[in-house]
């Protein structure tokens, strides 16, 4: 006996497949069927009752999200999201508008979600899902040996904006996420307080001043000679970072017209900035003196990059730790090395906030990292209040 949006079909070896069919017609006066496999006519009738309510509630997208792929929402979505940035407006008031400033991170998330979630219907993915993943992926050794809770969870925040997404356009009706505040916790993450020590800083610099060493034959003879480094822009690039506590992207975007010599300023532009917000950085003498000096030496119009250093800065500096004997240091921990002196100045939180970029408190207190001379500080100041008290006593 047939029934209404329930079909049975027998496929090559025979087997019954059951599916759910509703049967609409669109705005533009077209008809449309909607059809959804099942597991038996129970399951198909469910089905079909379900596509009824949702084209009832949500319109045609709802139920045209009921047998999407995760992998076709990928697609839609890296097409839509995963894009090179787009900006509005010229200089100070240039903002971006949609896209990425950067596209290959969440293109190589994308990718991992792609292997895990890619054959499964968006609608079947459960929280269970979630946290099978989270618990396999953190078992998946990096090339660098253990993968971190910071990688797992780019992944999970990644997987959340494309479900979230999925929801605004109908195609779903709840993210599993909403049934979690526990799975992505910044919390976990192990924070990074890697701090240079002046004796580190002085190796660094050294090294950018010395000649490179190489060897070459001529006449049968192996000759060992010394060239010019040529890391003056490293070494400008490096005491600027150093001095200013500036995020990589906004020194190497840094061009003449940001220089402010007379002023002793450096204006970091929306454009450049992580923020999107403009904001002023002074200039310590040696700062000036370096970046002065590489304006002597090389020119440069206004629109010019100051450093210059964008194709090859990676090579370069690994190049140069191994020169100067240091190792398990990133640039982006001159930064915390910044904020950290600057903190210990005594200035005011809130006035270095400003000059770091940091909008939130949560986030700068994470780049406040303590020293053996801020420790050693500490428990000579708490000695001193123990021997008033005790003397008091």
């Amino acid at each position: 006996m047939s029934e209404q949006g329930v079909i049975s079909k027998k496929n090559r070896d025979g087997k019954v497949v059951w599916y759910a069919r509703i049967v609409r017609v669109d705005g533009a006066g077209r008809k449309r069927q909607y059809t959804v496999k099942a597991d038996n006519r129970t399951h198909a009738r469910r089905l079909r009752d379900e596509l009824r309510q949702k084209y009832a509630d949500r319109g045609e997208s709802s139920v045209e999200g009921s047998k999407m792929r995760f992998s076709e929402l990928a697609d839609i979505f890296e097409a839509r999201k995963i894009k090179v940035a787009e900006y509005h407006g010229s200089n100070g008031s240039r903002r971006k508008v949609s896209g990425l400033r950067s596209i290959r991170p969440a293109q190589h998330y994308l990718a991992v979600l792609r292997l895990s979630f890619g054959r499964m219907l968006i609608r079947d993915i459960a929280l269970s899902d979630l946290e099978d993943f989270k618990v396999l992926r953190l078992k998946t050794p990096s090339i660098r040996g253990e993968r971190s809770i910071a990688d797992v969870n780019r992944s999970l925040e990644l997987l959340r904006a494309m479900l979230r997404f999925a929801v605004q356009n109908g195609w779903l009706s709840r993210s599993p996420f909403t049934s979690t505040v526990s799975l992505i916790s910044k919390a976990e993450e192990a924070a990074r307080d890697r701090v240079l020590s002046y004796e580190e800083e002085e190796s660094l610099l050294a090294a950018c001043d010395r000649g490179l060493e190489f060897t070459y034959e001529r006449g049968g003879k192996r000759i060992s000679a010394l060239r010019k480094a040529g890391r003056d822009r490293m070494k400008a690039l490096i005491i600027t970072a150093l001095d200013t506590g500036m995020r990589r992207g906004e020194l190497l975007g840094l061009t003449w017209g940001d220089i402010d010599f007379e002023r002793q300023l450096i204006t970091v532009t929306a454009f450049n900035s992580k923020t999107a917000r403009e904001r002023k950085v002074g200039m310590t003498p040696r700062t000036l003196e370096a970046i002065q000096k590489l304006q002597e030496e090389r020119g440069g119009d206004l629109n010019d990059l100051v450093f210059g250093l964008r194709d090859n800065f990676k090579n370069a500096f690994k190049s140069l730790l191994g020169d100067a004997g240091i190792s398990n240091l990133r640039f982006h921990d001159f930064r915390h090395t910044a904020i950290t002196r600057m903190v210990s100045t005594g200035l005011p939180h809130t006035e270095i906030m400003k000059v770091s970029g940091h909008t939130q408190w949560s986030t700068f207190v994470r780049y406040v990292n303590q020293t053996e001379m801020s420790v050693t500080r500490i428990a000579t100041a708490l000695s001193a209040v123990n021997t008033v008290n005790s003397g008091e006593g």
